[in-house]
């Protein structure tokens, strides 16, 4: 592999699910422990990562010195230190920079996981410890950013999100990137078919036992019954409630009020139409 092997999503939409699958299927389908084993897919914008391949420490950087930063170090990674990671950077050209945080020529391919915003909404709010009227407006905000460090350093760097519909687009409507598009939904449906073809599509191991077995070990209850024993580090100190929370599809329909339901609607319909989401 020859750059960066992107997983990419929106914020909780199931990137953490595909890391802990790969994880074990790079490890020969063994259990995974999350507080350690999760690094063999790395966040693309870790802190000390960014720090080593850019050479500086960006805690001393404005917001758009970083953004300006972000294309040179990921270039410097994909030769450096090509492989897996994990981002939730849209890809599109920050405020402040000339060119999206990961440009196309550092990328060799890239797997995008879109889930219904609806149930994102939620997911969001339970694990920034928002209202949940507060998640459904920052999934309409272009302006959204995660990743900033206020008081203290946060694990990673800032990375501009924007919002859910222009995240999904600038993804999936990127013509010179060679893209896998996975649907959430899809993947809970028919976890072997789908997880087949990731793997297929990233070089790996395709066959059936392999992939039952990696599946087996990265189940949704595996992994919140460890976090529920160990604890899990990538769980927000804001979080009202565990990491591995529920899972499942179409929860909104239970959890999220109707006018918030609507408004989620009338701001994403567009891009929700195209997944099918009604």
């Amino acid at each position: 592999m020859s750059g960066l092997a992107l997983i990419a999503s929106y914020p909780k939409s199931g990137n953490t699910w595909l890391r802990a699958f790969l994880a074990s299927h790079l490890h020969g389908g063994q259990p995974i422990d999350l507080n350690g084993d999760l690094v063999r897919i790395r966040n693309v914008t870790g802190r000390s990562l960014q720090d080593r391949h850019a050479g500086l420490e960006h805690s001393d950087l404005t917001p758009n010195e970083v953004a300006l930063l972000r294309p040179l170090s990921s270039r410097r990674i994909a030769r450096q230190q090509p492989g897996l990671y994990k981002t939730h950077d849209s890809n599109l050209v920050p405020p402040g920079a000339r060119e999206p945080a990961i440009p196309a020529d550092a990328i060799d391919r890239v797997v995008y996981i879109v889930r219904d915003p609806r149930d994102v909404a939620i997911s969001m709010a339970h694990h920034f410890g928002w209202s949940l009227a507060a998640s459904v407006d920052r999934m309409g905000d272009t302006a959204f950013c995660i990743g900033l460090s206020s008081p203290g350093l946060n694990m990673n760097i800032e990375q501009w999100v924007s919002s859910w519909s222009a995240h999904v687009e600038s993804w999936l409507d990127a013509g010179d990137l060679h893209l896998l598009p996975l649907r959430y939904e899809d993947l809970l449906a028919d976890p072997p078919g789908h997880f087949t073809q990731l793997c297929r599509f990233l070089g790996l191991d395709d066959t059936r036992h392999a992939v039952s077995r990696s599946l087996e070990a990265s189940s949704f209850t595996a992994l919140a019954d460890q976090e529920a024993r160990t604890g899990f580090r990538e769980r927000y100190a804001a979080s009202t409630a565990p990491f591995f929370r529920k899972g499942g599809a179409g929860g909104w329909r239970g959890e999220l009020p109707p006018e918030l339901a609507e408004r989620v609607a009338c701001t994403h319909r567009r891009v929700m139409a195209r997944f099918a989401y009604r």
